[in-house]
């Protein structure tokens, strides 16, 4: 998808819930390309700081992506967590860094130490 304008505070508004529903979604397809949009938020925002009221909404989203069995999905997934950090710094997600730590070293599945390998490593 290829958008032309920059996107503003009640542009997100309207946005933010659609994207939060795409995430939320069963279909692999929808997962990805609502992850593709979250982390492509930050460059087409006019102010990157526009989206902190939001992230409290996307980020446990993106996180529940990030351990999606299905590979594809996990990498867009953390592709779009590190576009999100780069584009409104590090210190907008004081407990994202703990909590990979924290599935990496968890007991429960590969898939989610792979999720959480791919999110640390973006």
């Amino acid at each position: 998808t290829t958008f032309v304008n920059s996107i503003d505070a009640p542009s997100l508004a309207l946005l933010v819930p659609i994207l939060h529903r795409g995430l939320r979604e069963r279909s692999a397809e929808t997962k990805k390309k609502a992850s593709q949009i979250v982390g492509n938020m930050c460059s087409l925002v006019t102010e990157p700081m526009y989206m902190i009221p939001y992230i409290g909404l996307l980020l446990p989203e993106v996180k529940k992506v990030l351990v999606d069995p299905i590979p594809e999905v996990r990498s867009v997934a953390a592709r779009a967590l590190g576009s999100l950090i780069r584009g409104m710094g590090e210190e907008n997600f004081p407990d994202l860094v703990p909590w990979l730590l924290e599935m990496l070293k968890t007991d429960s599945s590969n898939v989610e130490r792979s999720g959480a390998a791919q999110g640390l490593s973006e």
